[in-house]
């Protein structure tokens, strides 16, 4: 496994982790098993107190936190509503989440999460994980791709950099629309003042106009001081508004007319202020069709729609598949070499997830990869587990066997794992093999054997 790559030296000063679970055995059980492994942690009881923490960048000012875990079901607000409620947070955050709510893990990961990990997981998973997130420059997005469709966007790109008006970021989930938006700030005479990112559907809707706008101190109960707005923060640099449909209907009039006045009123205040920043806006939704629900304003389409760039999803570029897993590879895993059977079954896919699910597949392989290299075997066993596919999509880990179940045989979902595990033992005689198969560790693997009572002393290690 490659995961000597990315542990934690334990000589250099302790990677801080944030451990947000209101489970108390699974957070003791987690931290001594994490501190063990050199890294500092700071446990958590629940959401409020999680946002609260990834919000300042940690529990304590003088130890920020490099990572943080964060379970997705916890009573007070669940994970999603953390991510929500942390928009800038600057922390990679790694999401636990249980077997039957996977479509939550990749809304986490639209939320912006770094990935996510299926429970039940132990510290031998989650420390090369949290080591890799944490590596500077992990979470940074550029522009990758040879095909036609990436090569006729960057033109564009360079065209529209210095223009005034509001660009339109259009195409599917996790097409690389806030990598676009990043590329126009960076080509254009804005490039050293400030980009400023926010997600629509993170903003809880009675803060929408105090996050954009600001508000003086007293406008509201709670407002005690003065708080600059995004539009503010911006100052002449970007501001990105992602995730534009989700902008409530009641304030869609008031950025109308910040685009066309180029003022805005912080809440409370008596004066306008000037917005000087250039406004770039995204979303994954047909806007014409939101118009004619009536949950978009028509005057607003138009006035966004000015210079509009539509990002292609990525099966119809296949040629940016293997430049951008080779990048990805490079970045979390260092020189990993994918081999030709990988590069086909890469290839072959047809990446429902977009640019999303290329790396967060790259981040995982890295994890698995043995002497360098990526095979098919690894692809093929980390697209069974893709959380992007619905389950009827997932390819099958290994073909079914003459000698499995009937398909009209009722078993429990326990003992349809545990004859699968019994079979592939059989077959391998080798239980790390066997781990590697089942994308699970070899201890866990052990663990589940020795639940049902079943002696593997005479199979190899």
């Amino acid at each position: 496994m490659a995961t000597d790559t990315l542990r934690h030296d334990a000589s250099r000063a302790p990677l801080r982790v944030l451990l947000i679970d209101d489970d108390q055995p699974f957070r003791t059980a987690m931290g001594k098993a994490l501190r063990r492994r050199g890294f500092a942690v700071d446990p958590i009881a629940g959401g409020l107190e999680g946002a609260d923490a990834l919000r300042k960048g940690g529990i304590d000012e003088q130890h920020p936190a490099s990572a943080a875990v964060l379970d997705l079901r916890m009573p007070d607000i669940d994970g999603l509503e953390v991510l929500r409620r942390t928009p800038g947070r600057q922390i990679p955050v790694v999401v636990l989440t249980g077997h039957g709510t996977v479509p939550d893990a990749v809304e986490a990961m639209r939320l912006g999460a770094y990935t996510f990990l299926t429970k039940p997981v132990d510290a031998a998973d989650l420390a090369p994980v949290l080591t890799q997130a944490a590596r500077p420059g992990s979470g940074e997005f550029h522009l990758v791709g040879e095909s036609p469709a990436t090569e006729q966007l960057r033109r564009l790109i360079e065209r529209l950099a210095d223009a005034d008006e509001p660009v339109l970021l259009t195409g599917e989930t996790g097409t690389g629309k806030e990598v676009a938006a990043r590329a126009l700030h960076r080509a254009s005479r804005r490039a050293a003042e400030p980009f400023v990112p926010v997600n629509m559907a993170c903003l809880p809707r009675n803060l929408v106009e105090s996050e954009l706008f600001g508000h003086v101190r007293g406008a509201f109960t709670g407002a005690d001081r003065r708080k600059p707005g995004l539009f503010e923060e911006a100052e002449a640099g970007t501001l990105f508004l992602d995730e534009i449909a989700e902008l409530p209907l009641e304030h869609q009039a008031k950025l109308l007319r910040v685009l066309e006045t180029r003022m805005f009123r912080p809440v409370g205040d008596t004066r306008e202020r000037p917005f000087r920043a250039r406004l770039v806006a995204a979303t994954h939704r047909r806007l014409a069709d939101e118009v004619a629900a009536g949950r978009f304003r028509e005057d607003l389409f138009y006035r966004l729609q000015v210079l509009p760039l539509e990002l292609p999803p990525l099966r119809a570029r296949k040629a940016d598949i293997l430049p951008i897993a080779r990048h990805w590879l490079a970045k979390v895993g260092g020189d990993l070499r994918l081999t030709d059977d990988a590069e086909s079954r890469l290839l072959a896919h047809d990446w429902p997830g977009n640019v999303r699910e290329v790396v967060n597949l790259a981040r995982r392989v890295a994890l698995f990869a043995d002497a360098g290299r990526v095979d098919g075997a690894l692809v093929q066993r980390m697209l069974a587990a893709n959380p992007f596919a619905s389950p009827g999509q997932r390819p099958q880990p290994c073909p079914p066997t003459p000698a499995g179940p009937s398909p009209l045989e009722e078993l429990t979902l326990e003992e349809v794992e545990r004859r699968h595990i019994e079979r592939l033992l059989a077959h391998h005689k080798n239980i790390t093999k066997v781990a590697r198969i089942l994308g699970i560790n070899r201890r866990t693997l052990q663990r589940k054997l020795k639940a049902w009572g079943i002696d593997h002393s005479d199979i190899g290690l």
